[in-house]
């Protein structure tokens, strides 16, 4: 039992959003329509925004240069299930995180404040692809991009994962478009260059509040320091 109650007070302890800490794990859930859904964490840390992939980007006829917005976490690792009853896919393990590749302004009119980790998923290129960032908000993501909504832990592009079985999944937020308040998120299934899903709102997802990160990792620690007690008769 101690054993056990010492490796969750580790967990919680490293799940706690502190300024020392270099990276922090974050449960997550989502759910849609057909019974799409996923589980697991993500490890985040402190984003070091590229730089804009246009060499020429702020240059006459070139766009301004890009950065990712403020605030932004870098998600760098995902473990957890993910399901989809209507493909078959039961609690399919989570395998890992596509890698950003930051891209190059694919419209002739490119919004400025879209994030420089902005990335495509080609699935039926030319015509088919999603966009992610790999980017994690703790105080909720900010309007960035000419999409007018905000306040979800993933921004409009969102998070772009692996599952087994060769399919990929998107999960991006649409802010609070239901009104002041609401958050609500969409979800693509691809598996090669076919689209499985595509389910633009209406998807739940959540996250533990940050602030109770630390009201947990103090509570387990304080039971592993009373069990101590208990134990040497203090």
């Amino acid at each position: 039992m101690k054993n056990t109650i010492s490796a969750v007070a580790g967990l919680a302890a490293m799940m706690a959003f502190g300024s020392q800490a270099h990276a922090n794990v974050v449960g997550f859930s989502f759910s849609g329509g057909g019974g799409v859904s996923g589980t697991g964490y993500l490890t985040v840390a402190p984003n070091v925004s590229p730089a804009d992939p246009n060499p020429n980007c702020g240059t006459p006829g070139n766009n301004p240069c890009r950065s990712d917005p403020a605030g932004a976490y870098a998600i760098t690792a995902i473990k957890g299930t993910f399901s989809d009853p209507t493909h078959g896919i039961l609690n399919a393990a989570i395998t890992g995180l596509v890698p950003i590749n930051p891209a190059n302004e694919r419209d002739l009119v490119f919004d400025p404040l879209v994030p420089t980790s902005l990335s495509f998923l080609d699935y039926n290129p030319p015509s088919g692809y999603l966009t992610y960032n790999n980017l994690f908000f703790p105080n909720g993501s900010p309007i960035d991009c000419d999409f007018p909504f905000s306040g979800t832990f993933v921004d409009v592009f969102g998070v772009a994962f692996t599952v087994a079985g060769g399919y990929t999944v998107n999960l991006w937020g649409d802010g609070d478009m239901n009104g002041p308040g609401t958050t609500t998120y969409g979800v693509a299934l691809t598996q090669g260059t076919t689209q499985l899903v595509y389910q633009f709102a209406g998807v739940n997802a959540a996250v533990p509040e940050p602030s109770s990160f630390a009201v947990l990792g103090a509570g387990l620690l304080g039971m592993l320091a009373w069990r101590r007690r208990a134990q040497t008769g203090d």
